[in-house]
This record gives C-alpha cells, sequence and structure tokens, in this order.
C-alpha cells in the first residue's frame, strides 16, 4: 500500500518571525531614505540662502557698550 506524503503548510511571510524581522528591516530603511534626502535638502536650502555661514563673525572689541 502506497502512502502520501502531504506538504507541511508553510506559514505566510508577514506571519514568521523572519517575515516580521524583514518588514521592520524594509520599514526602516524607507525611513533612513526618506529621512536623508530631507536632511540633503534642508541643507542645500540652507547653503543657497545663506552661502556665508549662520553667523556674523565680527571680534569682541567692535561691539558697542552702552
Amino acid at each position: 500500500m502506497l502512502t502520501v506524503k502531504l506538504k507541511p503548510r508553510h506559514r505566510l511571510f508577514c506571519f514568521s518571525v523572519n517575515g516580521h524581522v524583514k518588514m521592520l528591516r524594509l520599514v526602516f530603511g524607507l525611513v533612513a531614505s526618506v529621512l536623508s534626502i530631507a536632511d540633503g535638502a534642508l541643507i542645500y536650502r540652507k547653503l543657497l540662502f545663506n552661502p556665508s555661514g549662520p553667523y556674523q563673525k565680527s571680534a569682541v572689541h567692535d561691539k558697542l557698550v552702552l
């Protein structure tokens, strides 16, 4: 008599521990890429509108004392 071996049912990808780790890695990668693009855009904007830097460089003795 022949016995039929059934394949074990696999869990869906999102229900396994390995799937959760991979999805979290994907989400963190997407968030990191969006934040780095936003950071680059903000730095570009800052350098475009204020190329000399954020501070006025002047000596301490040049300040007017009242």
